[in-house]
């Protein structure tokens, strides 16, 4: 059946790929790879406030959990520091979540070393030794199929080599005893695979268990109520309900409500706020100093003032008075120095040695697009009229302002107004032991009544979705879903198109003018066939994973966490079926479509595409590895974004969003590294080039992500780990596809007795992700009850730690050290006595509630200035000065 299938399809299958372009890719993407990394290592050095931005974010908050310092003066001296950040740095300066996605590379980089090694030092010797090929479809000759005529093509009709070389197994006696190495390494390698992902999750848990369970901040006692019937949407009559149930006692309800007008008036509010610190900043002027090189937020030499906001009695009569506002404001901070603790013994020299003094002669008190010149301009007039078109002229400022108090005004009212109550609620426990078991519960006989989940951090919360009516949220939530499906098949057509360029058939069948043009130029035909759709695959990774993301904001997710998980989900289904199985099996067949239909004989298509397909996907890691992952350090976007935007700053919040660092989305970086181990596992036994390849993809890989995630990036999304799962499943997906290659690859070498030695694989694959489902999973969402550290005299551990706002929380056990993982967990006992810290994630979390943002939200005013940690802003009664939180940054 095999020969009379492989007669079938040899007609359509594409030549064998020569190996010869395999050294051009390497030489281009390792150029492109080397300019990246010593351009960063330049412009790090020269602009510290945009590659390591993320610094300036954490000492927002506390210059005391912010991670090692980099010398700005060094090229190549960041790489060692990074290099010896450990797991337990990892969940402290970044969280569990980037702890979850620099685990997945570790593991890779695990996984592959083992399959490297065997591929070395055994697979590929004995396959050179049967069939002269160090890899299953190498050409020994180097990759040439030319048959003799000088075109460079073998023009045997539907005789291709692939039955001379790439199937040819030497006589009876060797064919078995080759083949026999796939079986045996098919199941070493499908073992070594679940061992080391068993492994993973299992430490993902147990962080998990640990540093969850040694929290009690608002977030662990939390859940969110959905499904609320009519008669209970009011706190008092669903708290007696739920404390009937005899599960625990209730802190605090909030029952969402259908605050949209409030919605409105807030966004309406803060295009007046831009439109007012438009007209100050024109007004008062803007020192345009090189903001390349202003001073870090923290970078003072004085220290932060603890009071949250202090008055400044003074009011705009006329010009003087303004500049003398703003001139006191700043020496104030300078007088103020002697009286306030310091927050820590770094001094600012110290920080500019550490590299982020970029220019010596800054002062420290430099303002970010600082105001005050001493000559001011004429008072900003504009037209009441239609877009200022005509009308008559009044003081912009003064309108403005006006404008403002008039919006405080009925933002006040509205807060007092009431609003339909919404099917949801957000209820606080008393503790996180009675969060975690009624989030578990069954509360209702009625379905789709009381629906129990844990609640996102109330930082991670889209409100504007939280808040809209049932029927709304489920609208868009169905046609969202049913966009994304008719957008996921509607790009099968451009996909497969695109494949046609892998075979000089296909481009003859759909472009006969350009197939001639290839046939007669060799190094064309090389190009157009083997480099261009390398690029294109690579753009269309690139730019439709944006589209999903995109798209999933628009679905009316409570949370940006579950966003993030259904982008990964979305991407990586994209990135798998679109440009993996329907550009593998449209890049070996011209007759496309009726290749897709055969479904009968899926494991012959895909191992016979597959082969041909090799020298295509070496060079797609080769270049996706070395040369474009190194392009991530130089944060392309912000880049490009910069000059433009910083062009047009003019007031004190532009500047501050300037150098906001950039969002890190695991939606859109985590996809296509899964895809690369997909992969990589399915060539394991047949190709030691992509093995290698593939592993250096994810060394480099761990490293650039790494410094993005310490140092560059924020990811403010807070998910406790819960990508673990799709992690799982789709390397479990992998391994169930690697397995199938591998059976259908021996049926089409007549070996069926090999390829039903196989069978038992699948199903032990499968009863693996069964455990996981059963065993693993509900701890990958949940909190245990035993993990929950109930030992009372963790609550006042923050009293130990007075930089740290009071908040009632047992500080994690996590502490930051140079000798591993294990040094990184401690017990309580042995925690009291060293120096505490809590993660990110508790951090963010302090002093947190469920109230609706929009109704105990200050009513600040138009942002004058920004001096260090410090807004300077303009109210009716003067200035006042304002410290930065961590939120507000």
């Amino acid at each position: 059946m095999a020969d009379e299938y492989l007669a079938h399809i040899e007609k359509n299958l594409r030549d064998a790929p020569s190996t010869r372009l395999i050294a051009t890719q390497l030489m281009l993407s390792t150029s492109l790879g080397l300019f990246a990394f010593f351009t960063f290592c330049v412009l790090r050095c020269k602009f510290p406030n945009i590659f390591m931005a993320r610094l300036n974010y954490l000492s927002v908050s506390n210059r005391k959990f912010m991670p090692p310092m980099l010398d700005t003066k060094s090229l190549f001296g960041w790489m060692p520091i990074v290099w010896k950040i450990n797991e337990a740095d990892i969940l402290e300066y970044a969280g569990l979540d980037a702890f979850v996605f620099l685990g997945f590379f570790k593991m890779s980089i695990k996984l592959l070393s083992f399959c490297w090694l065997f591929s070395v030092a055994i697979i590929s010797p004995i396959r050179y030794y049967y069939t002269g090929d160090y890899d299953q479809g190498d050409d020994p000759n180097g990759g040439d199929n030319d048959d003799g005529d000088g075109d460079g093509n073998n023009d045997n009709g539907g005789d291709s080599n692939l039955s001379s070389k790439s199937w040819d197994m030497g006589d009876a006696t060797d064919f078995k005893a080759y083949l026999w190495l796939y079986v045996i390494f098919t199941y070493i390698f499908t073992f070594i695979t679940t061992h080391f992902l068993m492994e993973q999750s299992r430490k993902v848990i147990k962080y998990r268990q640990k540093i969850l369970g040694n929290q009690n901040s608002i977030t662990d006692r939390t859940i969110r109520l959905s499904g609320i019937p009519p008669e209970l949407r009011s706190e008092r009559a669903l708290k007696e309900c739920i404390e009937k149930l005899g599960i625990g006692k209730i802190d605090k309800i909030v029952i969402c409500r259908e605050w949209k007008k409030l919605n409105k008036l807030f966004k309406y509010r803060e295009n007046i706020v831009s439109k007012l610190e438009l007209h100050w900043s024109n007004y008062i002027g803007n020192k345009k100093s090189d903001v390349f090189n202003i001073r870090p937020f923290a970078s003072s030499s004085y220290p932060l003032r603890q009071e949250n906001i202090i008055g400044e009695e003074s009011r705009y009569h006329d010009n003087e008075t303004i500049n003398e506002d703003i001139e006191r404001a700043s020496r104030s901070d300078s007088d103020f120095a002697s009286d306030q603790p310091t927050l820590d013994s770094t001094s600012d020299d110290e920080y500019q040695d550490n590299g982020f003094g970029a220019d010596s002669t800054s002062s420290p008190t430099t303002l970010l697009g600082s105001f005050g010149t001493t000559t001011y301009k004429k008072r900003p007039k504009i037209r009441l009229g239609f877009c200022g078109l005509w009308g008559r002229y009044v003081d912009a400022i003064d309108y403005y302002t006006n404008v403002l108090s008039a919006i405080d005004e009925e933002i006040l009212l509205a807060r007092q107004r009431h609003y339909p109550a919404t099917p949801t609620a957000f209820i606080t426990m008393d503790s996180v032991a009675t969060a975690q078991v009624m989030a578990q519960a069954v509360l209702d006989p009625r379905v789709s009544f009381l629906i129990t989940r844990l609640a996102p951090a109330p930082k991670d919360i889209i409100w504007e979705n939280v808040t809209l009516p049932r029927k709304d949220r489920i609208m868009k939530i169905y046609y969202i879903t049913i966009l994304t499906g008719i957008l996921g098949v509607a790009l099968v057509f451009p996909v497969g198109y695109l494949a046609t360029l892998l075979n000089l058939k296909t481009i003859s069948k759909f472009w006969p003018y350009l197939g001639e043009i290839l046939k007669n130029n060799q190094w064309a035909q090389k190009f157009v066939t083997e480099l261009l759709p390398v690029y294109l695959f690579t753009i269309l990774n690139f730019l439709i994973p944006h589209l999903y993301v995109w798209l999933s904001s628009k679905q009316g997710f409570i949370s940006h966490g579950e966003e993030e998980l259904s982008v990964v989900s979305k991407n990586f289904f994209y990135v798998f079926v679109n440009l993996f199985l329907v550009f593998t099996l449209a890049g070996t067949a011209s007759n496309y479509w009726g290749y897709l239909s055969d479904t009968k004989k899926l494991a012959l298509q895909l191992a016979a595409s597959l082969r041909g397909l090799s020298s295509f996907y070496v060079d797609t890691i080769i270049l996706q590895g070395l040369g474009i992952m190194p392009f991530k350090l130089l944060l392309v976007a912000q880049l490009i974004r910069f000059p433009f935007f910083k062009a047009g700053c003019k007031t004190p919040r532009q500047y501050r969003d300037l150098y906001k660092p950039p969002l890190f989305n695991f939606g859109i970086q985590l996809p296509h590294p899964m895809l690369t181990l997909v992969i990589t596992l399915l060539y394991s036994v047949m190709s030691t080039k992509i093995l290698t390849v593939g592993l250096l993809y994810f060394i480099i890989g761990h490293f650039v992500f790494k410094y993005q995630l310490i140092y560059s990036c924020i990811h403010p999304q807070h998910s406790t780990g819960q990508v673990m799962p799709i992690i799982f499943r789709r390397v479990v997906l992998g391994l169930l596809l690697f397995q199938l290659t591998v059976a259908g690859s021996l049926a089409l070498s007549n070996a069926y007795v090999l390829s039903m030695c196989l069978a038992p694989l699948p199903i032990f694959t499968l009863l693996f992700l069964w455990n996981f489902q059963k065993n693993y999973l509900p701890l990958s969402f949940f909190i245990a009850l035993r993990a929950i550290d109930k030992d009372t005299s963790l609550m006042g551990i923050d009293e130990l730690s007075p930089t740290l706002p009071h908040s009632g929380t047992a500080i994690s056990s996590i502490t930051t050290g140079t000798s591993g993982v294990g040094s990184g967990l401690r017990t309580p006992a042995h925690a009291l006595t060293s120096i505490k810290s809590s993660t990110i994630d508790e951090r963010r979390e302090l002093n947190q509630t469920y109230e609706y943002p929009y109704l105990v939200q200050s009513l600040d005013g138009p942002w004058l200035a920004i001096d260090s940690e410090q807004i300077i802003m303009a109210t009716h009664d003067g200035t006042i000065r304002k410290r930065f939180t961590f939120e507000e940054f």
